[in-house]
């Protein structure tokens, strides 16, 4: 008789062992396909993402093209036509001298937005004189001042190089709109692995938090967008009263 409980006992631990182990299968399998699907998720985002992004480069890059090449000389042909033309009354004069005032100040703003969209200093000269460039007229607008140190940036992709600009002129433009700082120090380095880009400044700082949690940061998801098409990583130090920090961190591939 104790041989049969022993023999009855021995059957229900191995099938509860067999069980035990088929559960786990089962949920090692689920698991495993949850990560899977994040992954593909992630990637699909990130590709998403990418794609938008090239996309409104490149309208932007045709864009200011269009400005710069096309519109920008017709405008001075016609100013120099405008010029050219002797005219006796005085009135006249004058209304040619506005005319071309008015042209001048167009000319002006197609240059300016022409810079905007996709200055030509970026894909001439580099990132670091386009930055420079940028920070100059920040400077001469607003009462912040930019202290900027960098080391070489030569070969970087036109991709990579895009992105970055972008990047720092986003951390520029929110610290002017809402960090009413009065400094700001940004350090770009470039080692043979990655990318580094750090900025500081002394302004009144916000809840990070509750800016992720609203999601009413635009600029910050802007941001994360432009680092993470670029597998790179963003950290971000803020407190209120205590400015912010952005710590960005991209790979070379």
């Amino acid at each position: 008789m104790g041989n049969f409980m022993d023999t009855q006992e021995s059957k229900i631990y191995i099938a509860a062992l067999i069980a035990a182990g088929v559960l786990a299968m089962m949920l090692l399998y689920f698991i495993i396909t949850m990560i899977k699907q994040q992954r593909k998720t992630q990637r699909l985002h990130l590709e998403k993402i990418h794609a938008e992004i090239l996309a409104q480069e490149k309208e932007r890059k045709k864009i200011a093209s269009d400005l710069h090449d096309e519109l920008g000389p017709i405008l001075s042909a016609i100013k120099f036509k405008i010029n050219s033309v002797d005219l006796a009354k005085e009135d006249d004069k004058e209304i040619i001298q506005t005319a071309s005032q008015h042209i001048d100040s167009t000319l002006e703003r197609i240059r300016q937005i022409s810079f905007d969209l996709l200055p030509i200093t970026l894909t001439r000269k580099g990132i670091v004189q386009a930055l420079e460039e940028f920070m100059s007229k920040v400077e001469k607008l607003v009462s912040l001042k930019i202290r900027f140190s960098h080391n070489e940036m030569n070969e970087l992709p036109d991709e990579l190089k895009v992105n970055l600009y972008r990047i720092v002129l986003e951390i520029i433009n929110n610290t002017v709109k809402h960090s009413q700082a009065n400094n700001l120090t940004i350090d770009l380095r470039k080692t043979q692995k990655e990318i580094l880009l750090l900025t500081a400044d002394d302004g009144i700082g916000f809840d990070l938090e509750k800016k992720s949690i609203t999601n009413s940061g635009l600029g910050l998801r802007n941001l994360q967008s432009r680092t993470e098409i670029m597998r790179g990583e963003l950290l971000i130090n803020a407190q209120p009263g205590s400015g912010v920090q952005y710590n960005i961190r991209i790979p070379l591939k």
